[in-house]
């Protein structure tokens, strides 16, 4: 079967099918173009056997055929046929072809195609060769293996030449970084921008950079561009990125990727940084310093990829070797640079240092040292720290480092040593266990200043802190110390006895206004001088506060306790003198035991202030002792503090008035409001029991607001049932006279009721009235201005002088009921009562006497011109609505 070339010859296909099948007698039928490229159109497939060759490959191309002619010039060969054709029409030639099975003499002999004369057709058949064929074909065979070796031995001539330089190129660089002395301070920096810039021309390469790894980062050192010929800038790589290449990196002396795109060491670079810059190829030498991979030399080809030879291989590592040695010369030079900073810094230091190594030899001493010690390190350095005896406390220390050391490997503290001269000082130690790399101690570090001064200040400022300025007593601090102290040594030595005395003066405060605060801290230091003349032998002294002292007397019970107490009363209540007057003082006392009474400094301060507190609302002027009773009442005091803040608000309080009857007529003349409490839950609480607390929270201010605004409204009341005439009297307690306008205030809610001050009488206590003071009598002014009377009440229970009916404006004077309960069976009290009145009349004043509850002492009132009287003999204080209708009952 024949091979077809394409569809338009198959007509001259068929007609060499058609010729005599003659392959048995070697001959080949074809057809073939008939101009000189001589293209087989069609071949006998026998061609296979004969010339080694098959159809297929005699006729794939324009000059398969052509290509196996031998010597041949095929233009002169055509001119041949053509002119054979011409003269004959067919031709004949001898030519010779060279295929696979050898060079053969072929005889070729056809004619034109019939229907086409642009093809040829015939026969080829093969020819004994005649010697002088074979001998050319052998000279041929010999001329092309000579050239071949030629050929080979040019390029391995080539190569050694190019191998010569590069080694020579090599060397050079070599020899230079070798001899290169560096001057700058960063020879890494100064080696990758000479063996960069320089090994760009050895290896003929775009790109070198070099670069240093540290932890997962790869900064880079320098990076010359040769195209550029510059060296450029560029950001740290992050090496985690490409785990492939950094083991590559690690495992080996260098990666020669040919491709590296392609190679798998380093494809996984191709996207974020091979691809980016045109790189083809790389050859990356590792940078070791310890065995341990520190940086990487990268040669990088751009364009074409590039074969790396096996001595470019070598000399990128020992520039890498060149790399690591100025990167080890960097660190030496930045460690002895950091060494002699180091030793400057201890030298200079305001910290003394002393470093002794784990056999307690002294190996290093400061100056700052000498200067605290006075020791030069010349006497010191190679001695045993245990042989120093000033350095005592430090050997102490280390005697038993693993007690003094914690697992820091550090102790803090402060030590007592002695100077040179004997001199002491103290200093504040940091000590510290020094580890060479492998966790083993060496030595011991000692840092400490000199802090002597802040010493002796701290103990001037501790005393100071400790002590009262005015008196010279021990103040609060010291006191509370105290009493730990003892309750300290009372734990660690079985329970010991004492008690706690605190000691307050009464009515200081008014001292302190009328005679000046400078009368007041005389007073206080006398005070505390006859304190400690009586008791300092007993116990310990202190001043707590203002006008507060506290004893602590131990081994003291609480009988015993009740006779210091008692001694401290008749002490402290002589009299003093002061700026040409005689001063009388009293003071009360609380009582507390350690034993009876409490367990710890807290709980003993406390139950003395609680009785305290009960000396003081007892009378004054007494000692009290603590008993769980005054648990009980400071907690119900507690109670109605909390409660009274909003018992105004939850309309808890009420007015009640008690009647005023005229004692001479029995007529209806006024009445007093009294203020009182109806708790939801205690019920009624009594007024006794709660204004005080109101005056201390201050809340004594909106209730009295409150108060005289319910007087006014009940006043309107009264007014509508014809007692338009009848007076209310109201208390006012001292506290209210802080408000900053009390007179304006009053006025205010007169004006907003619509009452006349006329039908308003306010009744003062006598603990008002000896503040003497002029804004005290502004204020009254103010208030007799708004037509009010001022009434004093508890008349001769407190400070009663007659100065104070004299200077003040008072138009009433209430006797208190404590005078009144008791006629007729006290004379004493009919006497005072008879006189007091008798003076009122002289002084044209009026007279209320109070707590009226039997005939008689309503008889003996009358008998003695007492002006008006209250009392339940009367009535008792009356709720707003039951008073109306008991008021239809009094004459009017």
């Amino acid at each position: 079967m024949e091979k077809p070339a394409n569809a338009p010859h198959s007509a001259g296909l068929d007609n060499a099918q058609a010729l005599p099948h003659l392959a048995q007698l070697g001959l080949l039928r074809y057809v073939r173009r008939n101009d000189a490229s001589w293209q087989m159109l069609s071949v006998d497939e026998a061609c296979s056997a004969i010339l080694g060759l098959n159809a297929e490959q005699l006729c794939c191309s324009e000059h398969s055929y052509a290509r196996c002619l031998y010597a041949c010039n095929r233009e002169q060969l055509h001119a041949e046929v053509q002119q054979q054709l011409s003269k004959r029409g067919f031709f004949r030639l001898h030519y010779y072809l060279q295929t696979p099975g050898g060079l053969h003499r072929v005889c070729e002999t056809g004619q034109r195609q019939a229907a086409d004369h642009d093809t040829l057709r015939g026969y080829l058949w093969l020819e004994p060769a005649p010697e002088e064929a074979r001998q050319l074909q052998t000279l041929q065979t010999d001329n092309e293996r000579l050239r071949s070796s030629l050929e080979l031995y040019r390029k391995a001539q080539d190569s050694h030449l190019e191998h010569l330089a590069r080694s020579r190129a090599q060397q050079d660089l070599l020899l230079a970084i070798t001899k290169h002395a560096y001057h700058t301070a960063s020879p890494l920096l100064e080696a990758g921008q000479m063996i960069t810039r320089a090994a760009c021309e050895v290896f003929n390469v775009n790109r070198i950079g070099a670069w240093r790894l540290q932890g997962s980062l790869l900064i880079p050192i320098a990076l010359y561009q040769r195209d550029e010929g510059c060296f450029a800038k560029v950001d740290t790589l992050d090496i985690q990125l490409f785990p492939r290449y950094l083991k590559a990196l690690q495992s080996g002396r260098s990666i020669d990727a040919h491709n590296a795109q392609q190679d798998p060491r380093t494809s996984e670079l191709t996207l974020n940084y091979l691809k980016p810059l045109n790189i083809s190829s790389m050859l990356d030498a590792a940078i070791r310093a310890e065995g341990q991979v520190v940086g990487v030399l990268c040669l990088e080809r751009q364009g074409e990829t590039r074969h790396w030879q096996a001595d470019e291989i070598a000399f990128a590592a020992a520039l890498a070797d060149q790399l690591s040695q100025a990167l080890l010369l960097e660190e030496r030079q930045q460690a002895s640079s950091t060494l002699n900073l180091f030793r400057r810094a201890l030298e200079q230091s305001a910290s003394a240092v002393i470093l002794v190594d784990r056999l307690g030899r002294i190996e290093y001493t400061n100056s700052r040292f000498s200067d605290i010690t006075q020791y030069e390190p010349e006497q010191l350095n190679g001695q045993l720290l245990s042989e120093q005896e000033f350095l005592a406390p430090l050997a102490a220390l280390l005697r038993q480092p693993h007690q003094t050391f914690g697992a820091d490997h550090r102790w803090q503290g402060e030590f007592k040593s002695y100077r040179k001269d004997l001199a002491p000082y103290w200093a504040q130690l940091s000590l510290s266990r020094v580890l060479s790399e492998h966790g083993e101690l060496t030595h011991y570090l000692g840092i400490f200043e000199d802090i002597t001064q802040s010493k002796l200040d701290q103990q001037r400022i501790e005393r100071l802190a400790y002590v009262d300025d005015l008196t010279g007593l021990g103040n609060r601090a010291y006191f509370l110390q105290e009493l730990d102290d003892f309750f300290g040594s009372r734990d660690a030595h079985g329970e010991r006895e004492a008690c706690l005395m605190l000691i307050d003066v009464d009515n200081f405060k008014r001292i302190n206004d009328s005679l000046g605060h400078q009368t007041g801290d005389k007073l206080l230091m006398a005070l505390a001088k006859r304190l400690g003349n009586s008791v300092r032998q007993m116990g310990k002294l202190a001043r707590l506060a203002g006008n507060e002292f506290a004893v602590l007397l131990e081994d003291c019970d609480l009988s015993a306790a009740h006779s210091v107490a008692d001694e401290a009363l008749d002490t402290l209540s002589k009299p003093l003198f002061f700026d040409n007057q005689l001063i009388n003082l009293t003071v009360s006392l609380g009582l507390a035991c350690a034993k009876q009474h409490a367990e710890d400094p807290p709980t003993l301060l406390k139950h003395a202030g609680l009785a305290l507190h009960k000396a003081k609302s007892s009378g004054k002027n007494r000692a009290c002792a603590f008993d769980e009773s005054l648990i009980a009442e400071a907690s119900y005091r507690l109670f109605l503090e909390n409660n009274l803040h909003r018992a105004l608000e939850l309309g808890e309080l009420e007015v009640h008035y008690q009647p005023k009857i005229h004692l001479g007529h029995g007529k209806l003349q006024g009445l007093e409001a009294l203020l009182r409490w109806r708790h939801p839950e205690k019920g009624m609480i009594r007024p006794d029991q709660f204004i005080s607390v109101a005056e201390e929270t201050g809340l004594i201010l909106p209730i009295g607001k409150w108060v005289i605004r319910e007087a006014c409204q009940m006043l309107k009341r009264l007014g509508s049932h014809g007692l338009d005439q009848v007076k209310i009297a109201i208390n006012l307690s001292p506290k209210q006279f802080s408000e900053p306008d009390l007179a304006g205030a009053i006025a205010k809610i007169l004006q907003e009721e619509n009452i006349d001050g006329t039908r308003i009488e306010l009744e003062l206590t006598e603990s008002l009235l000896m503040d003497a003071s002029q804004p005290l009598l502004d204020v009254l002014e103010s208030l007799k201005s708004l037509g009010l009377s001022l009434a004093m009440d508890d008349f001769g229970t407190g400070y009663s002088s007659l100065s104070y009916l004299k200077k003040f404006p008072i138009d009433v004077l209430k006797i208190d009921r404590s005078f009144v309960m008791d006629i007729p069976q006290q004379e004493e009290d009919m006497e005072i009562t008879a006189a007091v009145i008798a003076m009122a009349h002289n002084l044209r004043l009026n007279v209320v006497a109070e707590g009226i509850e039997t005939r008689e002492q309503l008889q003996f009132l009358r008998l003695h011109k007492c002006d008006i009287g209250q009392g339940y003999l009367f009535d008792k204080p009356l709720p707003p609505d039951e008073l109306i209708e008991r008021l239809k009952r009094y004459q009017r």
